[in-house]
């Protein structure tokens, strides 16, 4: 039993769909960590930050798992798309019961499989046949109650062969979409190297103090709380990032996979 994949990666719904933009690179990428671990995995977690949940984290226990099409105004092909993935309710049991015994406020609700969670696994297991545990994000828990959750689910990797992927962009500025005139901020570029470099040396501290003009300037989706999750999960890491690419010059794409570093 092992902790078989960290990933970070995309979540825009044109992964699935044309929007006359398209993302090669990312979608290889994908392909290629699924396939490295399709043999080994039982289940992947993931933390999508389209799933939010006011006090509480939040997971989803049975199976099978609702697909949501939780994004308005996309050409009809993207309410087509499929991806039947069965739940985990037997990791999910476990998690909670870890939760508990650590004092981590977790619960079940009633959700299904967000387009953040379902986007990027259309291509990392486009069978669908990988059981997915989807997890929230919780705001109002703040950043080290993710970090637990990271921690708990290293230590559910003990038990079984789990994938742990959390999605998002860095940069996040829907609000420059379709917007004449607009463009990206150089801080939004700042904070999207200052993250890649953060991550070249190893180091969660790092990114973590980039100054906060940068951070509001990219609005990484989540409010980095995804990261937060994967930074309990591997605290000490090598990262290689295997894509990374713009949509609309407002989103990022960056697809990072983290393995864990031993301690010196």
């Amino acid at each position: 039993m092992a902790l078989v994949a960290v990933w970070y990666a995309p979540n825009t719904p044109t992964l699935v769909g044309d929007l006359g933009v398209d993302h090669p690179a990312t979608r290889a990428a994908l392909r290629a960590l699924g396939a490295a671990v399709a043999e080994q995995v039982e289940v992947v977690a993931v933390v999508s930050p389209h799933f939010v949940t006011g006090g509480a984290l939040g997971l989803v226990a049975g199976t099978p798992l609702k697909q949501l099409f939780d994004f308005w105004g996309f050409p009809p092909e993207f309410y087509q798309r499929r991806y039947p993935a069965p739940g985990a309710p037997g990791a999910a049991a476990r998690l909670l019961a870890l939760a508990a015994a650590a004092g981590v406020r977790l619960e079940a609700v009633d959700w299904g499989l967000d387009h953040g969670a379902w986007a990027p696994l259309w291509h990392l297991f486009p069978a669908a046949d990988v059981p997915v545990l989807p997890l929230s994000i919780a705001p109002d828990q703040g950043a080290e109650a993710h970090e637990a959750l990271g921690r708990l689910l290293r230590q559910l990797a003990g038990e079984m062969n789990l994938a742990v992927l959390a999605t998002g962009s860095l940069i996040h500025r829907l609000d420059l979409w379709n917007t004449p005139g607009a463009r990206l901020p150089e801080r939004a570029r700042a904070y999207l190297d200052g993250v890649l470099a953060a991550w070249e040396a190893g180091s969660w501290e790092r990114m973590w103090a980039l100054p906060a003009t940068w951070r509001a300037a990219a609005d990484p989706e989540g409010r980095e709380l995804p990261l937060r999750v994967l930074a309990g999960v591997v605290p000490r890491f090598h990262a290689e990032v295997l894509a990374r690419e713009m949509e609309f010059e407002a989103v990022s794409l960056t697809t990072v996979r983290f393995e864990p570093a031993s301690a010196a």
